[in-house]
């Protein structure tokens, strides 16, 4: 079961229209004329599309039977629910694992902005790690890096746009 909220989705998807009108605008007279000017101004447009993925969609909680999954921004853990000693934070919610401390959930519904989907996420965390035993030596925890080819394309593309915008081709 994932924890995604629709407003997250509908706000990512916002921010990626916009995006698209903006290119739109810009070919519309009385724009810039030459394709090096429409180019240097639609170039940062992958760079929004990566970020708005990236911060908004990326991000989200997953619970399994025998564990958790927090997908952040760029790094994925996996918990095991006899890891989990608690659940708190006042702006975000921060599971506590032990021997492996304090873990940020950077899910935007479940953080700053989403005060009931924290509390019900964490919540959630407290009801499956009291059915496994603090003793139960199931599962493993594991951190896992999410950075990968979506960090060199959105940027590469923005940079190589630039650059074929600057270069006058």
């Amino acid at each position: 079961m994932k924890k995604r909220r629709l407003s997250k989705v509908l706000l990512s998807s916002t921010a990626l229209l916009l995006i698209a009108l903006t290119e739109v605008l810009v070919q519309l007279p009385p724009g810039p004329q030459s394709w090096d000017e429409r180019l240097l101004v639609l170039a940062p447009s992958p760079f929004g599309a990566y970020m708005t993925w990236r911060l908004f969609l990326n991000p989200y909680v997953m619970f399994l039977e025998s564990h958790a999954c927090i997908n952040n921004a760029f790094t994925r853990y996996r918990i095991p629910y006899n890891f989990v000693s608690s659940c708190k934070g006042k702006r975000s919610l921060l599971v506590e694992v032990n021997g492996y401390g304090a873990i940020s959930v950077d899910a935007f519904d479940a953080s700053f902005a989403g005060r009931k989907k924290r509390d019900e996420i964490a919540a959630e965390f407290e009801r499956r790690s009291s059915e496994f035993s603090q003793n139960d030596l199931r599962g493993s925890f594991s951190k896992v890096s999410t950075t990968g080819w979506p960090e060199y394309l959105g940027p590469g593309v923005t940079l190589l746009l630039f650059l074929i915008a600057l270069t006058g081709h």
